[in-house]
């Protein structure tokens, strides 16, 4: 292809003359490993920043130009296509060198191989959230952010939060043909975890019993009994109306939908529940985020590419470093006290293997409204095909929002046709032809580093990209990724006062046997005498009983209460349960106390 790639790129009535674009462009050279700025006036605009994602490579010269401004990028090639080598990896280091963040997700490990290391020289701050080795690296918490709200009274924003995880975790794969068990599973899911903030913050439990470890605990506590909505942990949630709201769907139904409300969520949370290294590592939190758009940050997301089982964990995490950066954006100002909207530092999501990542909730809108909060996205896709299956009609609407397309190779034809027609064509007489054909669009030299590039307003630019070897000549440092001990936090027990248990469970604890003293609180609005003739210290055999509860005793100095017999519990219940009733309520009344 390379003849004919050159002639096309000669071709400057139907393709982008290579200079003119890089007029444009920021320009980084690699022999002096730095930027040059050569702005222009009217060319660059005051809110462009330095870095980016390469678009041209002048190889005389050993200057790569990136693209600076706002500008997201879709880059689209199979698995061996080299989008790594000839963008992912590149970009990486060329952003590096202008200090700006990074979230980047790495299937293989193969980018934080290659760009830790000077990443760290040049004064980087370094996470690794790593699923493929749940002991190496930093730990991350999706419940400690929610949480935080959650305690400082944003209850509003807690609550998108907690419906983000639960959406991800057991709505993100929900079957189309009966979604009911999957939407049950995120309500019990969302209900769960409020649950959870609450006890923690009402008992003063620490914050490190807020994870999804004691989210699955207060699962199996609360569902453990045969006649739920008398338990309790469920006296105690419909305290709260937004809670009762999102459990009550799965405690007061048939017991068969329970049962399988909870198989599913069951299901969903099996990679929780079968292994304790990840469950350790998301009880925690290591990964600054409060600091990502304020000094230069880079987040390694390490995931297992042969199987999609953590994927799930992979999206929630954009999602909700996305939506906090949103959040921290808001309470940026400037020298007049103003909101800006915007984040210090910017920060760049390069997503390998998007396409494969399960369906990021509201993604369309994130990339829509991403720039103006300083925040860009480099998307990875293998086909245009992956995409409409995880977003359908939507897809359109994240192309759309890319102004650059860099397509290295492909085997979809409608994608190729896509490309072919967006390249327009060249019209002569009787006939018309396409700029770049469909069959063109397949033979790219690999090797050589040809792409296409559909980039803003321009016409359609032939280029060449130099692969990660000319950046750093294999001469680089792998930095082993730390082994750290990560600690799942105290397993609570959910214990509750005794207001909360059930009638019928305080009559069955007041019917073990006690020891009485002088005035047994049958009522406590009026003591009775233990004994009626007798003082206590001759013992209980002159005594006589005050009910039938109370037999009388052989010779002791103290008496005992022994369970009623089923005809006596029946005659009695009612009366120990109005005085029990009236004993709680005294208790719990300071005026009565005093």
């Amino acid at each position: 292809m390379s003849l004919m790639f050159d002639n096309k790129r000669n071709q400057v009535k139907y393709f982008e003359p290579i200079e003119q674009v890089e007029k444009g462009l920021n320009a980084y050279s690699l022999e002096e490993n730095k930027y040059r700025f050569m702005r222009r006036v009217g060319v660059y605009s005051s809110e462009d920043g330095v870095g980016g994602i390469p678009i041209s490579w002048n190889s005389d010269a050993h200057v790569v130009y990136v693209d600076q401004t706002d500008s997201h990028s879709l880059i689209i090639g199979p698995t061996g296509s080299k989008k790594s080598r000839l963008i992912a990896m590149p970009t990486v280091k060329l952003l590096g060198h202008a200090k700006e963040s990074m979230i980047i997700s790495d299937p293989k490990a193969e980018i934080y191989n290659r760009t830790a290391s000077e990443l760290f020289s040049l004064g980087y701050n370094i996470s690794v959230l790593n699923l493929r080795s749940p002991v190496h690296g930093s730990s991350w918490n999706p419940l400690s952010i929610p949480y935080w709200f959650y305690c400082n009274a944003n209850i509003d924003r807690a609550h998108e939060f907690v419906n983000d995880i639960a959406e991800n975790l057991t709505r993100s794969d929900a079957s189309n043909n009966d979604p009911f068990w999957d939407n049950s599973a995120g309500s019990l899911f969302f209900g769960l975890a409020l649950l959870l903030f609450r006890y923690c913050k009402d008992f003063g439990k620490p914050t490190s019993c807020v994870n999804i470890g004691n989210l699955l605990n207060l699962r199996r506590i609360m569902f453990s009994q045969q006649i739920v909505k008398n338990s309790p942990l469920w006296r105690y949630a419909k305290e709260d109306e937004f809670i009762a709201t999102a459990l009550i769907g799965t405690v007061e139904t048939a017991n068969d939908t329970r049962a399988g409300i909870l198989a599913v969520f069951d299901e969903k949370m099996t990679n929780f529940s079968i292994q304790p290294n990840l469950l350790a590592m998301l009880s925690s939190n290591t990964i600054p985020l409060e600091s990502i758009g304020e000094k230069p940050t880079v987040i390694f997301l390490i995931l297992p590419d042969e199987k999609t089982s953590y994927h799930k964990l992979i999206s929630l995490f954009i999602k909700q470093s996305y939506e906090y950066m949103i959040y921290k954006a808001q309470q940026e100002v400037n020298d007049d006290g103003l909101s800006t909207g915007k984040m210090k530092v910017r920060v760049n999501y390069i997503l390998d293997e998007f396409s494969s990542l399960p369906t990021i909730k509201d993604f369309p809108a994130m990339i829509t409204a991403a720039r103006s909060r300083n925040i860009r996205f480099n998307l990875f896709i293998q086909s245009k095909h992956q995409l409409l299956l995880r977003y359908g009609e939507e897809t359109e609407t994240i192309q759309a929002n890319c102004s650059n397309w860099i397509f290295l190779t492909s085997r979809e034809l409608k994608l190729l046709e896509e490309l072919s027609s967006l390249c327009g064509n060249i019209y002569g007489e009787g006939f018309t032809k396409p700029v770049i054909s469909v069959s063109e669009l397949q033979r790219f030299d690999k090797n050589r580093g040809e792409v296409l590039i559909l980039y803003g307003r321009r016409k359609p630019l032939l280029t060449i990209l130099p692969d990660i070897t000319k950046y750093d000549e294999d001469k680089y440092k792998v930095i082993p990724i730390e082994k750290k001990a990560q600690e799942r936090g105290d397993l609570l027990d959910f214990h509750l006062p005794d207001k909360y248990a059930s009638q019928k469970d305080r009559l069955m604890r007041a019917q073990t046997p006690v020891e009485l003293t002088s005035s047994f609180p049958f009522s406590a609005s009026h003591p009775v005498p233990l004994l009626a003739e007798e003082p206590m210290e001759k013992g209980c055999e002159e005594a006589k009983p005050l009910s039938p509860f109370i037999e009388k005793a052989k010779p002791t100095d103290k008496c005992i209460m022994n369970p009623p017999s089923p005809q006596e519990y029946s005659k009695y219940a009612e009366l120990l349960e109005s005085n029990l009733k009236d004993s709680v309520e005294r208790q719990s009344d300071p005026e009565e106390k005093d």
